[in-house]
């Protein structure tokens, strides 16, 4: 069974091992991975990964055509590609997103024999806060066990990301769900994140959330680690948007829609249980990819990038104003929600 996945990165080079690592253990044989303009080693490390094989690497086609809204360009670009035709199931996913799967041993082909007449399935986003994590990551973390604190989805409508089936005649394959001609409403099976038949009228028209009653999570989430930590949620404002407003050019972060942004997406409502009791596999798998020499380097060399770029932009006083701004913030909302791990004065 072939799992192709869709991924546009950019200066993601600290956290890349651990999501490679993760995706090959649920099944995704396929990464396709698409960079752009990238400054901390993310298309370096990318490379080396494809010369081992483990994933393929790309630059984005927006980087030739020079159009900085490089998701829209990505997608525009795979879907004249015979490949995901050709694929068993067609997934799109960035890089602060991990298929989790509850079924089985946790594959993607366990999830799909849980719902073996389904051609796409919505995978509901499940969105972690910061966790009162202020460094990029200590130096053995994992993304997937530092920040264990999520929003409580019960009564959200939750994005969502897909997989879908390769064969079936799609008309495109976009970024949160694939989209279809009306003809095919009547015969196409798809189903939720505990493989209820979504309603014709829900997937008639492109779709990026689920209404409360529509959203499940008992075969399958997706975690969504949006803003990371404190130090890197100012470098993903520094990296900048994937799809700006289209004629606006980018400008320092303005601190009200900074702030609208984290508060939107810092959710530490919950623990998460399955963060929570950790993953060994996932660790092993990592410290197996830290075996190439090369690659053990390019990751610290990332790590090292992100946590000096953090000390550059905490001396700007835009990025000092909002750091300081989310921490009396998080402070604020979540006072119960203390890192353990405090290298805010590293």
């Amino acid at each position: 069974m072939r799992v192709t996945s869709i991924t546009p990165m950019k200066n993601e080079g600290p956290y890349i091992l651990e999501w490679v690592a993760h995706n090959r253990m649920i099944g995704i044989n396929d990464m396709l991975v698409f960079s752009n303009h990238c400054s901390d080693f993310t298309d370096v490390i990318l490379e080396r990964l494809d010369e081992l094989g483990l994933v393929r690497h790309m630059i984005n086609p927006s980087v030739r055509k020079q159009n900085a809204r490089h998701h829209i360009e990505l997608v525009r670009y795979v879907n004249e590609l015979p490949r995901l035709r050709r694929s068993d199931w067609v997934t799109h996913i960035d890089a602060d997103e991990f298929i989790r799967v509850k079924v089985g041993n946790g594959r993607l082909e366990d999830l799909v024999n849980a719902v073996p007449d389904a051609d796409a399935i919505s995978m509901s986003l499940r969105t972690f806060g910061c966790s009162g994590i202020d460094g990029i990551l200590p130096d053995d973390g994992l993304v997937t066990e530092t920040f264990r604190w999520r929003k409580d989805n019960n009564k959200s409508h939750a994005p969502v990301k897909y997989l879908a089936r390769g064969g079936f005649p799609w008309t495109k394959f976009a970024n949160n769900s694939p989209e279809l001609a009306e003809p095919e409403l009547c015969r196409v099976n798809w189903v939720n994140g505990d493989g209820t038949e979504l309603p014709s009228e829900k997937i008639a028209t492109p779709f990026k959330r689920l209404p409360p009653n529509m959203t499940a999570f008992g075969l399958v989430d997706i975690a969504h680690y949006t803003i990371r930590s404190f130090r890197g949620f100012l470098l993903q404002k520094d990296r900048g948007s994937a799809n700006p407003i289209k004629g606006i050019k980018p400008t320092e972060p303005d601190l009200e829609d900074t702030m609208r942004y984290w508060d939107l997406y810092n959710c530490n409502e919950v623990e998460d249980e399955i963060s929570k009791a950790g993953n060994p596999d996932l660790r092993g798998a990592v410290a197996e990819l830290l075996k190439d020499t090369e690659l053990a380097d390019l990751h610290k060399a990332s790590v090292n990038w992100h946590r000096m770029r953090a000390q550059e932009l905490l001396k700007n006083k835009t990025y000092a104003n909002i750091y300081r701004t989310i921490l009396s913030r998080h402070e604020e909302v979540f006072p119960k929600v203390v890192s353990q791990i405090d290298d805010r004065f590293a």
